[in-house]
């Protein structure tokens, strides 16, 4: 009887370390976003419009891979004898460039966790 008892407490104890762990290992992978390895966003200003960033692609050697309609933006894939952080550099630098960021992959069997940012 006692030994019955010690073996559940044993079983028990180790489901707790494994559920624990596995908690661990979600949130850790949904903490850190993954991005595109080629493909970044930039998003640009309206006022100046878009013709110093079209010019800006085609010198560097992008290729548009999006073109939004909705806003002022477009997802460009990076030349392939560059680096995504050096390109992504080089844009910030161009007229009328408001924001580039990478091209975050969330997949659909991702949680869903609200986005708490302070204004």
């Amino acid at each position: 009887m006692l030994y019955d008892m010690k073996q559940k407490r044993l079983v028990v104890f180790l489901i707790m370390v494994v559920a624990v762990l596995t908690s661990c290992m979600a949130r850790t992978a949904v903490s850190q976003l993954e991005h595109s390895p080629d493909v970044f966003l930039v998003l640009y200003d309206s006022t100046v419009g878009k013709l110093p960033l079209m010019e800006s692609i085609k010198n560097y050697g992008c290729e548009i891979k999006y073109d939004y309609s909705s806003f002022c933006g477009m997802a460009l894939i990076k030349p392939q004898d560059r680096t995504l952080e050096e390109t992504m550099q080089y844009f910030k630098g161009v007229k009328g460039v408001l924001n580039v960021e990478y091209d975050h992959i969330i997949r659909l069997t991702d949680p869903v966790k609200p986005r708490l940012e302070e204004y």
